[in-house]
């Protein structure tokens, strides 16, 4: 009887330990208040909005990701900065929010190429970084450098020098290769980790402190996992996630389809700390996709099926 009861101590306390190890989100008995409004410049025909680092701009691309905008909240106005194809997929903003940098995708004799391009957004100038390559991918920016993938090697390309580096070292990324497995790049060296199998990842990103992965696998979730894949929370259902800019929130959309058009989608936020969930637009019907947070975790951005821009203003945060 004692050895019965010693047993069913210990399995216990196995189910503790593993429950304490992987976070599930909970849904927050407070919701956030929220205000919503179009932004009547943007009443159709613009995608994939994100804030630049002082939240007064947005880029935003097309339907099928040609071409860059960038809009300006305080003049109300809209510019079109360039018109080259795939440019909208992952634009990035540098830290100042002067120079957009963005990847471009072409034919050239039958062979599809990549380039990387640099944007003052001042001058509207741009300047090549990498040219008319086969299989490259703009990872990153960070304050000195621009990081992508050439191939299987990592680079970085400097601001000041113009100068392209191999194998970068002091820089910690996270990327999917050409077989959709996660990769992780820390100082100068990578590994594959695939913490939930193998499979499609996809949305993969590194927490603004670089210390922990956010990344979608196909037909499992979105997940939180640390640097060595050992996964920390469980987010559940969350398409394209997007960490706030101090790591504090996550922010996704929650879309279904008929294979056609979709048919529903909510915009959910995460707080990284209780891993608490918040619908933001549960007494919304539009079709809220692709958001993005601003920098002082206030306003998100998002879109509608036909290209309508919203702005949410955030008027409480979650009671814990």
């Amino acid at each position: 009887m004692k050895n019965k009861i010693y047993l069913l101590l210990v399995f216990i306390a196995i189910l503790l330990t593993f429950n304490s190890c992987v976070e599930k989100t909970t849904v927050a008995t407070q919701k956030i208040k929220t205000e919503n409004k179009v932004i009547s410049t943007l009443d159709k025909g613009f995608y994939k909005a994100r804030f630049s680092p002082n939240s007064s701009k947005i880029i935003i691309t097309s339907l099928n990701d040609k071409g860059l905008s960038l809009y300006d909240f305080k003049e109300d106005a809209i510019g079109q900065l360039n018109s080259k194809p795939g440019a909208g997929i992952n634009p990035l903003f540098t830290h100042d929010g002067k120079i957009v940098v963005f990847q471009s995708h072409e034919f050239k004799n039958r062979r599809r190429v990549t380039s990387i391009y640099l944007q003052n957004l001042n001058t509207l100038e741009i300047k090549p970084v990498i040219t008319d390559k086969r299989n490259i991918k703009l990872l990153d920016v960070d304050e000195k450098n621009i990081y992508f993938l050439d191939g299987n090697n990592v680079y970085a390309y400097n601001f000041d020098s113009g100068n392209t580096t191999e194998n970068p070292k002091n820089v910690t990324l996270a990327y999917t290769d050409n077989d959709l497995n996660l990769v992780v790049y820390k100082n100068g060296k990578k590994k594959t980790l695939n913490p939930q199998g193998e499979g499609n990842y996809i949305w993969v990103s590194v927490s603004p402190d670089r210390k922990q992965l956010l990344y979608n696998k196909a037909g499992k979730g979105t997940f939180i996992a640390d640097l060595t894949g050992k996964t920390v929370a469980d987010l559940g259902r969350l398409h394209a996630p997007k960490w706030s800019k101090d790591g504090k929130f996550i922010v996704g959309m929650n879309d279904y389809d008929d294979g056609q058009k979709y048919t529903k989608s909510d915009i959910l936020m995460i707080d990284t700390k209780t891993k608490k969930k918040t619908n933001l637009t549960e007494t919304s019907d539009v079709i809220a996709l692709y958001p993005d947070i601003d920098a002082s975790n206030k306003k998100v951005i998002y879109q509608n099926e036909e290209g309508r821009i919203y702005l949410m203003n955030l008027k409480k945060d979650i009671k814990k």
